[in-house]
């Protein structure tokens, strides 16, 4: 009993002692790759956490699993994660785009590089949680203006009530680990491509390792026709690419596109050539008979993180 009592007895102010720390967060500063967490904050929809580890700022949307955006507070113009310097090959598709919309805000990465390379051009974000709006305005320096405006809304009802034309539309839209399903079937598709002017594109940002990757190309093409898609290097992030007037133009003048916005935009460190030679798959092919992702039937929830390396696509 005395064993039991002394046992107790030390037992007891350690027990308390964790508790303290559990409730004071010090247990729950650390971030799987090691970084420490700086902000988390409950949104109406997840819970949004800031991790911070040397100088890069990665924003976690859900959970510390998925990393969504990632900023280098010491080299502000750098795409961190690869997928948004490959979303920017859209500008070698579209002659002079005027009108953009940015469909996910995140961490604003891809609208501040946009913002950055056309000073002439409008801007629009359309981002559904209030907080990652907050979050990007207040530890990611997006600082939105007259022509680059933030609108929080769900992108498809945006769309559906707006009756503008836009020269490119950029989807970057996720909730936790997969795209909304109703952001990826047909009927939105077709809705994106009614609101895409004469000459313009859309621009996705999907996964390469997906049991969606068959039914997402097949609804792709549904919609549009041919598409161009680019697989990245170092993560498993698929950008489709796909022309509002028909198939995309052919290898030698898209190449010749490609070194004209690279000469024609400020876009540091962003090799839109050599991205574009590196990382083009030429013809995306599947099953006559592959299902399409309808309104009515889209297990994005089931099949969309089949296989798709964990931490929101890419490596750290």
């Amino acid at each position: 009993m005395k064993k039991l009592l002394l046992c107790a007895s030390v037992l007891a102010p350690l027990a308390l002692l964790a508790l303290g720390l559990v409730f004071s967060g010090r247990l729950s500063h650390s971030a799987p790759d090691g970084g420490e967490i700086v902000l988390q904050k409950e949104s109406p929809y997840q819970t949004v956490f800031v991790t911070r580890k040397g100088s890069v700022l990665t924003l976690h949307g859900g959970s510390l699993a998925m990393n969504s955006s990632r900023y280098d507070t010491a080299a502000p113009t750098r795409h961190v994660l690869e997928y948004t310097a490959v979303m920017c090959l859209a500008l070698g598709y579209v002659a002079e785009p005027r009108n953009i919309l940015v469909i996910g805000l995140g961490g604003a990465t891809l609208t501040k590089s946009l913002t950055l390379a056309l000073p002439e051009a409008r801007i629009v974000s359309v981002e559904f949680d209030p907080v990652v709006v907050d979050v990007a305005r207040g530890s990611f320096d997006f600082a939105p203006e007259e022509r680059t405006p933030v609108v929080i809304q769900d992108a498809r009802r945006y769309l559906s009530d707006t009756d503008e034309r836009f020269d490119l539309v950029f989807l970057d839209a996720y909730h936790g680990d997969y795209i909304p399903f109703h952001l990826m079937t047909r009927e939105f598709l077709s809705l994106v491509k009614s609101r895409l002017a004469p000459g313009g594109a859309v621009c996705a940002n999907t996964w390469s390792r997906s049991a969606l990757y068959y039914r997402e190309s097949a609804t792709y093409g549904a919609v549009f026709g041919r598409f161009d898609h680019y697989f990245g290097e170092r993560s498993t992030n698929r950008i489709i690419i796909a022309c509002v007037d028909g198939p995309p133009p052919d290898r030698a003048t898209l190449a010749a596109r490609m070194q004209a916005a690279k000469d024609r935009y400020d876009l540091p460190d962003v090799d839109l050539p050599g991205m574009f030679e590196r990382l083009r798959e030429e013809d995306p092919s599947w099953k006559p008979d592959t299902p399409l992702l309808l309104d009515d039937y889209a297990p994005v929830n089931e099949l969309g993180g089949v296989e798709r390396r964990a931490g929101g696509g890419e490596k750290p």
